[in-house]
């Protein structure tokens, strides 16, 4: 049966109002049709045959075109066998020593368990774009099945986690869960917890089909007003959902709210793939360029592994989507546009805007890198969006195999660095054994000078407060002088002049974002500058502690001992930064631990992905951190400009300095100045917070360690002692034998 709604909105791509006047009747008419309140006319259904040029048989057998989905081959299976061998064998292992074990070395299994339990995890593809650009609709269309709401307006309002039915915990009976929002952007429901049945019974709001999400999940719903929702979860039997989780973000630039600019920033920083949807027929305005630079600041360099050969930028897409709406889908007018589009986005890019990211993955990026990125996209036309659909299939397929192979890395590293933790304990409890006097002295000497000692820590750790304060006022003076220096009607015009900016609108555009862009850019290579000084303040103060305690380090050998009794300095300090939401300053330091680092904060819960960034170097330690906080203060500042521009006639004669002036004043009263001061400000705050953090873990690592060794020598037993070698030796040849 001729169905009037499907014909128009995928054929025609048209409006009803549009459609009313296309074919001279009432739009009244055209909404009851639609409705099913009525049939459809004869002479209504011939007229719309008559003009669209098509025979009254070939309308009548009209089916809405259907995408197939993605079918990436299931290399997750592989993923999740590992995890599963890893995990029965630790099972395994603790049900058949438990009584011999004891209590005394869970902290040892306890770390591997809940790095291979909650680190592993799906990589996560995030669609984001402006509103009313198709995101929705390529979802479902990616999956198979019809799940997210769609429509000629602005639809979605909430972030929405698609996850594959097999992800679903047995608590959940519903297709769909809808939870409720935070206090501000940066605070949500967090999916990473989903197996936490009190923490989501926590935020849930309502339960159901997937048919919710038409109340709460989109801007027509009769719960939108309310504010109550902020996320949804549904679970659906989809081929590509086995390999990855799916995140649909509310669109930038509704308007309707002001928190959703907010909300999808935030939620996007999950992504370990970005899909930017542009409209074909507008693509790649400057906010769009804005939005993907933003994006691609804070994106995992996955591209850096050896072991599996992941081409540069292979997990960001820029799409242009409804590419059918350009001249009929005629590819040559298309790829006209995804020129276009990489030339105006490269136009605003500042020299090196590259060199990190290049630094940190060891490959080149440039035009043709760039361009390969760029798809076009309609679920009407299958040859516009093969390209694309191939694309990621390929990675949604590579991910998974990366992942598997950071498993393996992780467990061996963690086993290395438990067999030399285990190997200095049975050391240790075998000189007990012989030389008891000798640590009855040690101990008395640690308590004798502990009070010094902890005050003389004290201190150098306000001095460490003190340096990050200097740092903070340094960096501030540093880029008011810079900023100074950059936003002045002279230097504008003489830039624009040594760019080559012409008389147009895009160009001058093109220049204001290029303008801010060379602004993050200083911000952030001021306070990589200050983060590196950082750095080797924090290794002075980590040495002196050492030294203070007659800690002695090997440089092959993390593990340090005092006088043949393991404490891990490092270690200590570094285990305070797990959890905390950004390292700010202390990112460069983070990242100088290397595959250290990456172990330590996996066997807290980070993400394999994720830590990518800790164990091949700080540079992109430092850099995501800084985009993490100056990201959006960037973005929003760059939109008011592009925007105040927008409106700005360009005149003859002395047009350069016209628009200087207007770039200038556009700055000022958007008091950028002092709003990047404040993120300057907001980056060395939560930088002596992440200090704070990691200083007390230190502490509390060695007052433990203390308590443990006072523990051993008061209550003596020569038996016990054996024992905890027994155990030790036990616990080293079980990692020595972990299944990879």
């Amino acid at each position: 049966m001729f169905d009037l709604k499907i014909f128009r909105e995928n054929c025609l791509k048209m409006t009803q109002d549009e459609l009313a006047k296309f074919i001279g009747e009432p739009l009244e008419k055209i909404s009851r049709i639609e409705q099913k309140i009525e049939d459809i006319p004869l002479n209504i259904f011939l007229t719309i045959a008559s003009k669209t040029g098509m025979t009254p048989d070939q309308l009548s057998q009209y089916e809405k075109p259907v995408a197939c989905p993605i079918n990436p081959e299931d290399t997750w299976q592989q993923t999740k066998f590992t995890k599963r061998t890893i995990v029965d064998y630790i099972e395994q292992g603790c049900a058949a020593n438990a009584t011999f074990w004891g209590d005394d070395y869970h902290s040892f299994i306890d770390g591997l368990r809940k790095g291979i339990s909650a680190a592993v995890k799906k990589p996560k593809v995030a669609l984001i774009g402006r509103s009313d650009v198709g995101k929705s609709a390529m979802i479902n269309a990616i999956i198979g099945t019809e799940k997210m709401p769609t429509s000629w307006t602005p639809t979605t309002s909430i972030v929405v986690y698609l996850k594959h039915i097999s992800d679903r915990p047995s608590y959940i009976e519903d297709e769909a869960w809808v939870f409720k929002a935070g206090k501000d952007a940066s605070e949500s429901w967090d999916d990473s917890r989903l197996s936490d049945e009190a923490y989501c019974r926590q935020w849930k709001i309502a339960g159901g089909t997937a048919d919710i999400l038409s109340s709460y999940g989109v801007r027509q719903g009769k719960h939108f007003a309310t504010k109550e929702a902020g996320a949804a979860v549904i679970f659906v039997e989809s081929e590509v959902l086995k390999n990855c989780d799916i995140i649909d973000l509310p669109g930038f630039g509704t308007g309707d709210r002001n928190e959703d600019d907010a909300i999808t920033l935030n939620a996007k920083k999950a992504a370990d793939v970005l899909i930017y949807l542009s409209i074909a027929n507008g693509f790649m305005r400057e906010e769009d360029i804005q939005y993907i630079k933003e994006s691609i600041s804070s994106l995992n360099i996955i591209e850096q592994s050896s072991e599996v050969d992941i081409p540069p930028l292979s997990n960001l897409f820029i799409v242009a989507s409804q590419a059918h709406t350009v001249s009929n889908g005629n590819v040559t007018s298309l790829n006209d546009i995804l020129d276009l589009g990489c030339e105006r986005f490269e136009k605003t890019l500042p020299e090196g805007y590259w060199a990190r990211r290049s630094s940190v993955s060891k490959k080149s990026y440039g035009h043709d890198v760039l361009k390969s990125r760029f798809f076009t996209y309609t679920t009407d036309i299958e040859h516009l969006r093969a390209k694309f659909e191939s694309e990621l299939k390929k990675i949604l397929e590579l991910l998974p195999r990366l992942i598997n192979v950071r498993i393996k890395d992780f467990v061996r590293i963690y086993a290395e660095q438990s067999g030399i933790r285990l190997d200095i304990e049975i050391r240790t409890y075998t000189e007990m054994c012989d030389e008891r006097e000798k640590y009855i002295k040690l101990l008395k000497e640690i308590e004798a000078h502990e009070t010094e000692r902890a005050n003389d820590n004290q201190n150098r750790r306000m001095g460490i407060f003190e340096k990050i304060r200097t740092y903070k006022a340094d960096s501030i003076d540093r880029f008011a002088s810079e900023y100074g220096t950059l936003i002045t009607v002279d230097n504008i015009v003489k830039i624009m002049k040594d760019r080559k900016v012409e008389k147009k609108k895009d160009d001058v555009q093109a220049f204001s974002s290029y303008l801010s862009s060379v602004l993050e850019e200083r911000v952030q290579s001021i306070l990589e500058t200050k983060s590196a000084h950082l750095s080797k303040d924090i290794d002075d103060y980590l040495k002196v502690f050492a030294s203070s305690h007659n800690i002695i380090s090997s440089s092959d050998n993390p593990a340090v001992t005092i006088n043949g009794v393991e404490f891990n300095v490092k270690r200590a300090f570094a285990s305070g930064l797990a959890g905390l939401a950004t390292f700010a300053g202390l990112a460069f330091w983070a990242g100088s631990l290397g595959n250290l680092g990456a172990y330590i904060l996996v066997a807290e819960g980070v993400s394999l992905l994720s830590a990518v960034g800790i164990s091949i170097g700080g540079t992109a330690a430092a850099v995501s951190s800084v985009a993490a906080i100056g990201g959006p203060v960037v973005l929003g500042i760059a939109l008011a400009i592009i925007a105040a521009l927008s409106v700005f006639a360009i005149f003859s004669g002395g047009w350069e300095k016209s628009v200087a002036k207007k770039l200038v004043n556009a700055y000022d009263e958007q008091d950028a100045l002092m709003r990047f001061k404040d993120c300057i400000e907001t980056f060395w705050d939560q930088t002596e917070i992440a200090f704070s953090a990691a200083a007390d873990s230190l502490e509390n690592e060695w007052a433990g360690y203390v308590d443990n060794l006072s523990t051993m020598i008061s209550e003596y037993d020569i038996e016990a002692i054996k024992h905890k070698i027994a155990v030790a030796r036990s616990i080293k040849n079980f990692f020595e034998h972990i299944p990879l």
